[in-house]
């Protein structure tokens, strides 16, 4: 019996949109996860409102990483990854938060579908866990762990 995941659908939809002809590995394997394990530019990457491969990404201290959109629903142009800010970077948004927020340290930018962006700014944090957010998609929430 074929296993059946929740991510059917939109692993199927992602590879016809690539039109790639054949899904490597096991046939009853996860096509989120397949994905996930084939060579592409970005470390991490937006698809589904979620991040993969995971919403926890770590790097050594000093490092970078690259951020990709690759949501399997066109409609959304954008993802981000920015640093999480209390008030300023996601709702609730406290009144006058514009003029009273910090630069966030670490951020992505827009990323349009099936780009790739650097994420700018981790390189010079410390060690250390650091919330991140996506600015079009604020339900999007994850950890940087600088190591």
């Amino acid at each position: 019996m074929k296993k059946t995941t929740r991510y059917g659908g939109l692993g199927g939809a992602f590879f016809l949109a690539l039109g790639l002809a054949t899904v490597p590995g096991n046939a009853s394997a996860d096509p989120i996860e397949d994905f996930t394990t084939q060579p592409h530019p970005a470390d991490t990457f937006a698809s589904g409102w979620s991040y993969f491969p995971s919403n926890e990404i770590h790097i050594p201290q000093g490092g970078t990483f690259k951020f990709g959109n690759y949501d399997v629903v066109q409609g959304i142009p954008s993802h981000s990854i920015d640093e999480y800010i209390p008030g300023c970077t996601a709702p609730p948004y406290k009144p006058g938060a514009g003029k009273d927020c910090p630069p966030t340290r670490f951020s992505s930018g827009l990323v349009d579908w099936m780009q790739v962006k650097q994420v700018n700014g981790t390189e010079k944090l410390p060690k250390g866990r650091y919330e991140f957010v996506c600015q079009v998609h604020p339900s999007m929430r994850g950890t940087l762990v600088v190591e």
